[in-house]
């Protein structure tokens, strides 16, 4: 169904299509001047293995129109074969979905079946824009699906839709795929988007049985992409991302989410695995001016800038022909920006001087005088601040994200409370007050 809460995703899809999986171009430098500068060129290699090779038989695109000759609130179903000849006998499901702000959402079927002109039809449905429909064929372990429309007001909808013999086996399928990961560093954990192309250029559909994409160890928090159709990733514990659904002649475009736990470390490494059949992958990594990307037997990774205006990473691996497809490989971020431990030997040492002050004040250490005990307050108090202010440029620069500033931030003035802040204290420019919760 069409629903308003996937426009955001399917625009970023799309863009990120648009960008990063364009088809190859008959001029190859007419495609460079519209990419970023140092961006890798993009398109298509029919010459790389497991690429679907052009041609062969062309089946007519399904198709959704309008009927104005139709009566108003039907809708009109052929089911046709891969030759275009009608399918009689062909059990039918329409889908009708109901979304309304006030009164929520409700989903509803009805089923028919194709006379000997392949065609079923439906009659006596709501026109308005709350109610949406789809038509879907199952045929074995396959799904067919149409793309989700609703009625117009007056008249009724034409749908043909194709229902094609159906393999599993990746060896009877003409099957070539393309794919990146884009990751983003944050606070606490790497946020990478996948992003796949699957090419079918074959007489058959293709319902994949156990093909697996292998994510980095510890991944969590996985979110397959929402499509109109039955084909999707969803997430093996502790293996990946399984392929499943329906594949036929054509291509069809898939996405998913996961995060990876993030350390403190200034370097990250990533394992990843590729489905069977992929020609060409690419990694792209939001991007400091410090950081680095390496992936051991690719291209040297160039800068390039993203949909979102922002700096990026790129690097690529294309299997040409007569090579094995692109197989495992190891991500490797370096330069990964990292607090200091500036901030935490202030808060030890200011700590510390509480201790010391306490036990002063208690009269164990007789030979600390008054003086002195308010020179080292002064001094604790300084260097809390100066940290505070680094701190906050710190954040300004984009080196820290904004949950390691707020708890940083946090400890560093519960350190100074504990110490107080002296009427002597110099004033730190840049050190910001606080918004406590």
């Amino acid at each position: 169904m069409t629903l308003p809460a996937l426009r955001p995703c399917l625009t970023l899809l799309l863009a990120l299509v648009v960008l990063l999986l364009a088809p190859a171009r008959a001029n190859a430098q007419d495609e460079e001047e519209d990419l970023p500068p140092g961006h890798p060129a993009v398109g298509g290699n029919p010459g790389a293995v497991g690429h679907p090779e052009l041609g062969g038989h062309q089946t007519a695109p399904d198709n959704t129109v309008a009927a104005p000759d139709l009566k108003t609130g039907t809708i009109e179903v052929s089911v046709l074969d891969a030759d275009d000849h009608p399918v009689a006998g062909q059990d039918v499901r329409l889908g009708i979905m109901f979304n309304k702000i006030a009164e929520g959402e409700s989903r509803s079927s009805r089923f028919g079946k194709t006379g000997a002109d392949g065609v079923a039809r439906f009659e006596g449905l709501q026109n308005n824009s709350a109610y949406a429909y789809r038509v879907t064929v199952r045929t074995g372990v396959a799904e067919f699906a149409a793309t989700p429309f609703n009625l117009k007001e007056t008249g009724g909808m034409r749908v043909s839709l194709h229902v094609f013999p159906v393999v599993q086996e990746l060896g009877s399928a003409p099957i070539g795929i393309r794919g990146f990961f884009y990751i983003e560093t944050r606070d606490e954990v790497f946020q990478v988007e996948g992003l796949f192309r699957v090419s079918n250029i074959g007489h058959a559909a293709w319902v994949p049985r156990d093909v697996m994409v292998g994510l980095p160890d510890g991944f969590k928090a996985f979110s397959g992409g929402e499509t109109m159709f039955d084909s999707k990733f969803e997430a093996v514990e502790g293996r990946g991302a399984r392929l499943v659904g329906t594949f036929p002649p054509g291509q069809r475009d898939l996405n998913f989410r996961f995060q990876v736990p993030k350390d403190a470390a200034s370097t990250a490494v990533f394992r990843f695995t590729p489905p069977p059949r992929a020609y060409e992958m690419r990694v792209i990594a939001v991007a400091s001016t410090s950081m680095g990307l390496e992936v051991d037997g690719w291209e040297a990774a160039q800068t390039g800038v993203d949909p979102s205006g922002n700096r990026v990473l790129v690097t690529r691996k294309v299997a040409q022909r007569g090579d094995a497809a692109v197989g495992p490989f190891v991500v490797t971020l370096t330069g990964l920006p990292v607090p200091g431990p500036g901030r935490w030997i202030a808060i030890a040492i200011a700590l510390a001087f509480v201790g010391a002050g306490a036990a002063a004040a208690a009269g164990k250490w007789r030979l600390v005088s008054t003086e002195r005990v308010q020179g080292d307050r002064a001094r604790a108090c300084d260097l809390l601040l100066d940290e505070l202010v680094a701190l906050n440029r710190a954040k300004d620069r984009g080196e820290i994200g904004p949950q390691t500033h707020e708890r940083t931030q946090r400890a560093l003035m519960d350190a100074l409370a504990r110490i107080g802040i002296p009427t002597s204290a110099k004033t730190r420019k840049g050190a910001r007050k606080p918004q406590r919760a």
